[in-house]
């Protein structure tokens, strides 16, 4: 497959970027051909500019500044997003990348006269979140799950059909200790070479 893996993490010996990395070797060892953004190391800007919010509808090769990032979503048949939670969701800098990547013509097409998009990602049939959160699993389902929803449901709507779905978080993160982190960076290479 061809899989585009996203991380986001301000810090690069984060235990995020770790995760990201045992990830992207569990991938290439499945002989996946594999494609890395670092959303902080490019410096990304996640603002959505009020001229781009203007030409929301316009045609995405007008938008020089997203088509990087717009060609290798087109060219992923799968999709591994590496991010730590805060505040019951992924960092804004993610959310941003979403907000200006996942654009009309790019992840939906809005036929005209219609109320329904239609989806442009069909040909990823992977989505996985690999992600940390810092309060148990009790708490996160509490608040409702945020960013599992955003991006197991809004976003694999825009994915295939039948798109599988993968969501692997480390809960009580600002508590785990190195046997229970070495545990989950297993498990996501685990996870990542079934992908």
């Amino acid at each position: 497959m061809n899989v585009l893996v996203v991380g986001a993490h301000p810090v690069a010996e984060s235990y995020s970027n770790h995760l990201r990395d045992r990830a992207v070797a569990a991938l290439l060892s499945a002989g996946h051909q594999v494609r890395v953004t670092d959303l902080y190391a490019e410096g990304f800007e996640a603002r959505l500019s009020r001229a781009e919010h203007r030409a929301h509808h316009a045609d995405p090769s007008t938008k020089a500044v997203i088509a990087g990032h717009a060609d290798d979503l087109r060219w992923a048949t799968a999709l591994v997003l590496v991010y730590p939670t805060w505040w019951s969701g992924p960092p804004a800098i993610m959310k941003g990348w979403i907000d200006r990547v996942w654009v009309e013509g790019v992840a939906y097409t809005l036929p005209q006269g219609s109320a329904r998009v239609r989806a442009n990602l069909r040909h990823i049939r992977r989505l996985a979140v690999v992600t940390t959160h810092g309060s148990s699993w009790w708490v996160n389902a509490l608040e409702g799950q945020v960013g599992r929803l955003l991006a197991l449901r809004s976003l694999r709507l825009l994915c295939h059909p039948r798109a599988r779905r993968r969501w692997l978080a480390l809960y009580g993160m600002d508590r785990a200790g190195d046997a229970s982190r070495s545990a989950f960076a297993a498990r996501v290479e685990r996870a990542m070479a079934k992908l």
